[in-house]
């Protein structure tokens, strides 16, 4: 990831940390695949638990002492939470996107999203195809990617069905947005 942003990927955390609350006791991470939050929580005395479904990256972060649960998280029953979290992963559940706003909505106040809204993956030939092989989070390639329009339509026909606000934080390489539930 960190050369997909070109030396870049700490700051897109470093982005994220000031949106949650400071009274935030507990996080959840959907697809999280590392565990740069899952660190970040633990140093400031805050619950994380990560949920994926790529059984090497819940492996891995299980082997450094953070809960991890592998699974597909539209399958799991989430517990509640002060904030979830979803960086780059959004375009896995595009087809699903109701089903996932209403677990997460259902189970807390503060919805973080980051994602990717100009990348290699909607790049044309060899490297749009070799962007969107790496994009496999265990279940195949995911040739669906959002951009910035598409985001924020599916975000505000999302916010159509239910009752929330949602504010842009910032928009370069991703898409960094905050759903807060009313």
């Amino acid at each position: 990831m960190n050369v997909l942003y070109r030396g870049g990927y700490r700051r897109r955390y470093e982005q994220i940390f000031p949106l949650f609350d400071p009274q935030v006791r507990s996080v959840c991470e959907l697809c999280f695949g590392d565990t740069l939050l899952a660190s970040w929580c633990v140093k400031r005395g805050i619950q994380w638990t990560g949920f994926d479904l790529n059984q090497s990256f819940c492996t891995r972060a299980q082997k450094m002492g953070f809960k991890a649960i592998l699974g597909d998280v539209l399958s799991l029953d989430l517990p509640k939470s002060d904030a979830y979290i979803m960086a780059g992963s959004l375009y896995h559940f595009h087809s699903k996107l109701p089903n996932l706003f209403d677990s997460v909505l259902s189970r807390t106040k503060q919805f973080i999203i980051c994602e990717p809204v100009r990348n290699l993956s909607s790049s044309s030939g060899w490297i749009g195809s070799l962007a969107k092989r790496a994009a496999n989070p265990g279940d195949g390639n995911a040739e669906f990617r959002y951009d910035e329009r598409s985001l924020l339509g599916a975000i505000r026909e999302q916010q159509s069905r239910l009752n929330f606000k949602y504010r842009v934080v910032t928009v370069d390489r991703d898409l960094l947005l905050e759903i807060r539930s009313t």
